[in-house]
């Protein structure tokens, strides 16, 4: 018979576990006792938490331990540095630990820990939200032999050994896609932020720069607006060249990082040539200092900068173009370089008039009223602009960009040749605002452009004053006639060496066709006829030539197409009152058997033009069925 007291022990122990066990179910389940199951194959290892609740990262490797904490100021290295985290690391390993999709498992005694890389060499990954509750905790080893497939992936993906080390998790090694162990390299020194600098481009306020160039300050007023130069003077900026600054200096990475105890830097008799860079966001009091000392010698390819908010830390900066890196050298630092460099920035819709007025030549005035085409008047005739040379001219003035800036304190242009120009543009707006361009050309045969009222003197390639169509012949309209089809009589074609076609046009629409006295009106196809009946009534020249163009007049002394389109000329009531014959030739502007252009001439017209290849190839067009 069993005593009372062994009764009451049983009892007692069957209420511990009891209580143990109920514990347990609702801390989760009997997973803590008896061990989770396996997660399967193609599902997430860790699914329990977001990217935002890792406030804690602790890693160890190779005997190294490193404990990262986010604060106010982002990712902050506690330990073995006090510095700053390489914050883009922070997020790799987040999502490498959310990534991690199980590709096949096994029990931890069917692994060889050794050759899976989990005894000696293993890294040890530690994540935690703020009240230091474990998110995930894990061992990375070696590659395996697989690769996996990933949706949205060409190319298969590395997969790593992986062995849990939660509570609960501990009994079964994974393989799972990814790899970032080239992260945690040489004593985990990539997780230390080799960036100096650490800032939202889209919140930043403030850049001051002081380099070999001068000194000069950036801003903007907010973040939607543009940025200027607003010291030494008030300019605006080459949106290009901002761009490249803030990607520049987001992007500048040191090659090492040291403690700043460990290093000696320059003493400050030696900083005449330090360069400085300091930024400043929206909404702090704050600027971040980026201080560049100058180089040991002047082969020296790397300098040595600190940063204000990282005090322990001393950088090792590219100062000279490496490769897979931004340098110093690659930053536009200097005035020259961030100023916006167009020669206009003119509001083309609001545009009324342009006044083109060469030093030799007659004045052309280019005007509009909408929502009339624009108008040239040279001489006191007016007929409508070509297009396509305001196009090219408007195109020039907008996007054509200074090679280099003189001066901005002229007095005396005659450097310049600026004092007597050879080209003015004179643009004014429908709130007769104006803006007028100067173009000269010094001894040396420089091209110099100014604004008028402005002391700034620019650089500019020859290329872009020779673009700008400064001669009467080149505002002719681009298109070479007007033809009626209601008043076509016939078209006579000769393409090279062949005999010439005939093409009769009726009332009716309908068309004959004769070659020398034989009439070939069945083998003629009439939707070529239309086709090229409709190529001329909306034929362009491609541009406009000088009358004595010589590459041209010769040219058309052996043209490859003739043609001729005869048309009934009435009076205005609407009586036949005679024929109208036109005529144009047109001829290879290069050799070879499918040239680029053509040059051509319509009748005796003292100007020849040059014709695109499409639009040869339409006129061109076989008439006859083969």
């Amino acid at each position: 018979m069993r005593s009372l007291g062994f009764t009451v022990i049983l009892a007692l122990l069957a209420v511990f576990v009891g209580g143990l066990a109920a514990w347990r179910w609702f801390e989760g389940g009997f997973d803590s006792l008896l061990g989770a199951p396996p997660t399967p194959v193609g599902q997430r290892l860790y699914t329990g938490f977001a990217p935002a609740d890792v406030k804690s990262i602790q890693i160890s490797q190779a005997g190294v331990d490193a404990s990262f904490q986010l604060g106010p100021d982002g990712w902050q290295a506690t330990n073995p540095w006090q510095d700053r985290m390489d914050p883009r690391a922070a997020v790799g390993i987040i999502n490498f630990t959310l990534g991690l999709r199980v590709e096949d498992f096994a029990g931890r005694d069917e692994i060889d820990i050794q050759k899976a890389g989990l005894r000696d060499q293993e890294i040890n990954i530690l994540l935690e939200d703020e009240n230091q509750k474990p998110l995930a905790r894990y061992k990375i080893g070696r590659r395996t032999p697989w690769l996996a497939t990933v949706q949205d992936l060409s190319d298969p993906v590395p997969t790593v050994f992986i062995q849990p080390r939660d509570a609960n998790r501990k009994r079964h090694i994974y393989a799972c896609t990814g790899d970032i162990s080239s992260l945690f390299k040489e004593r985990l020194k990539f997780l230390r932020d080799h960036h100096p600098l650490y800032f939202n481009p889209t919140t930043l306020q403030k850049i001051r720069i002081q380099a070999e160039q001068g000194e000069l300050t950036l801003a903007r007023e907010t973040p939607s607006s543009p940025w200027r130069v607003i010291k030494p003077m008030n300019l605006a900026t080459d949106p290009k060249a901002m761009k490249a600054l803030l990607e520049g200096l987001y992007e500048l990475q040191a090659v090492k990082v040291s403690d700043r105890a460990a290093v000696t830097l320059p003493t400050h008799g030696n900083l005449t040539n330090s360069r400085k860079i300091s930024l400043l966001s929206f909404g702090k009091e704050t600027e971040t200092l980026l201080d560049i000392f100058p180089p040991e010698t002047p082969e020296s390819r790397d300098v040595r900068a600190t940063v204000s908010d990282r005090p322990g830390a001393v950088l090792d900066l590219p100062l000279k173009p490496e490769p897979n890196l931004v340098s110093l050298s690659d930053l536009p630092l200097a005035i020259n370089d961030l100023r916006d460099s167009t020669l206009t920035n003119l509001n083309i819709a609001s545009l009324r008039g342009i006044l083109i007025s060469p030093s030799t030549g007659a004045e052309i005035l280019i005007s509009r009223t909408p929502p009339q085409p624009w108008m040239a008047t040279i001489a006191g005739q007016t007929q409508e602009a070509n297009e396509e040379r305001l196009f090219t001219l408007l195109k020039t003035v907008t996007e054509g960009r200074a090679s280099g800036f003189e001066t901005d304190a002229a007095t005396d242009f005659t450097p310049w040749g600026l004092d007597q120009p050879i080209l003015k543009l004179h643009f004014l707006g429908e709130d007769n605002q104006g803006l007028e361009l100067n173009f000269g050309i010094d001894g040396k045969g420089g091209n110099f452009v100014n604004r008028t009222g402005s002391p700034t003197v620019m650089r500019i390639d020859e290329a872009i004053r020779a673009a700008i169509p400064v001669r009467a012949y080149e505002w002719r309209q681009s298109r070479l006639w007007s033809l009626a089809q209601s008043n076509l009589i016939a078209i006579e074609r000769k393409l090279g060496d062949q005999p010439t076609l005939t093409l009769r046009y009726d009332a009716s629409g309908e068309w004959t066709a004769s070659r020398d006295t034989q009439d070939i009106t069945s083998v003629l196809d009439p939707a070529r006829a239309n086709y090229v009946m409709e190529s001329l009534q909306a034929l362009k020249v491609a541009r406009w030539l000088a009358h004595d163009d010589i590459s041209a007049t010769k040219a058309l002394l052996s043209p490859s197409l003739q043609i001729k389109v005869y048309e009934k000329e009435t009076n205005d009531d609407m009586e036949l009152t005679g024929v109208r014959l036109r005529e144009v030739s047109i001829a290879p502007a290069t050799p070879g058997a499918n040239p680029g252009f053509y040059y051509g001439r319509l009748g005796s017209d003292p100007h020849p033009f040059l014709l695109d290849r499409d639009t040869y190839q339409k006129l061109a067009t076989e008439f006859l069925e083969k």
